[in-house]
Formats: C-alpha cells, sequence, structure tokens
C-alpha cells in the first residue's frame, strides 16, 4: 500500500489487519470474564491492566518498528540479523529492569498492606517486556519472509498477542502470587 493509492484499495489493504486486531478484544474480554473471581478478590488487579496492555504494545511496536524500518532500508540483512536480535533483547532486559523497577516502587503507593500486588505487577511487567521485544522483533520478519507487507501487518498482531498474552501473563501470574502471598 502506498500513499497514491485510492481510498478503496487502502482500506482493502487495511481491513482485514484491523479486524484480527478486534478478535483480539473479544479475546480479551473472554480472558477477563474467566478471572471474575480474582478481580472480586483484589479489585486492585484491575488498575494495572491498562500499564501492562499499553507498555507491551509500546515495546511491540517499539521493536517492530526498528526491524521494519531496517528492511525498508536494507540495512537488516540475513548477515547482520543475529547481531540485531541480540541487540534488542539486551535492550529488552535493560528497559524491563527499568521499567519493573520503577512500577514496583509506584505500586506499593497503592498498597502498603501487602508486597503480593507490587510483585505480581513487577513480575508481570518484566516478562511482558521480554515477550513484546522478542515478539515485535521476530513478527516482521516472519512477515517479510512470507511477503507480507510489515509496515502494514505488524502493528494489529502486536497489539493482538501482546494483549492476549500480556494479560494471561498479567492474571496468571496475579492468581498465582496473591494466591499465594494472601
Amino acid at each position: 500500500v502506498e500513499t497514491s493509492d485510492n481510498v478503496f484499495t487502502q482500506t482493502a489493504a487495511r481491513l482485514p489487519w484491523l479486524l484480527i486486531g478486534m478478535i483480539g478484544g473479544i479475546g480479551n474480554s473472554l480472558i477477563l470474564g474467566n478471572f471474575e473471581g480474582n478481580f472480586a478478590v483484589n479489585p486492585k488487579m484491575a488498575l494495572f491492566i491498562p500499564l501492562i496492555g499499553g507498555t507491551g504494545g509500546n515495546v511491540g511496536i517499539q521493536s517492530s518498528a526498528i526491524v521494519v524500518k531496517g528492511l525498508a532500508s536494507n540495512t537488516l540483512t540475513s548477515k547482520n540479523i543475529l547481531q540485531s536480535i541480540s541487540k534488542e533483547i539486551s535492550c529488552a532486559v535493560i528497559n524491563a529492569c527499568i521499567c519493573s523497577s520503577i512500577i514496583f516502587i509506584l505500586s506499593l503507593c497503592f498498597n502498603l498492606t501487602s508486597l503480593a500486588m507490587p510483585i505480581t505487577v513487577t513480575i508481570s511487567l518484566f516478562i511482558v517486556i521480554m515477550f513484546a521485544s522478542m515478539f515485535g522483533t521476530a513478527f516482521p520478519l516472519l512477515l517479510n519472509k512470507l511477503k507480507i507487507d510489515p509496515a502494514l501487518a505488524t502493528g494489529p498482531f502486536i497489539t493482538l498477542t501482546n494483549d492476549i498474552i500480556g494479560l494471561n501473563i498479567y492474571l496468571f501470574t496475579g492468581k498465582a502470587i496473591l494466591g499465594w502471598l494472601l
């Protein structure tokens, strides 16, 4: 899809990927419904859902944007792909450590009576950042290999997977930790 394409061509190219993203939203609703009891026991868990989803999405989009840019400029080649992946993983570890540390301190302010919630959010955020970075790096490479425009298709898939997997990571971590520490 190019900026010079007509509206119908652009719509036809974009709509399937948007519909895939909507499927993710429906999936998230179903996932949240399955954890309704957890929210009844610890309603503060709901406070951090946007943080987990938003941060995962941002990390995934940043990682994928770097890969798509490298593919478009031909600076990302089969010769340097392992170096690029290694660099992205290193960056993800550093970002995950910093963001998780900050959210641990901030989440203590929301719940001074127990460490369960801050630990849940911290561990979940770290895992989500790592997953989002790896997926955001790998997915555009896979799409490019399949001859699907990664600039067009990566965003909705990043959103879909980060929302569903990130939410599951958070909720299952919360279920495990809150059940263990409460």
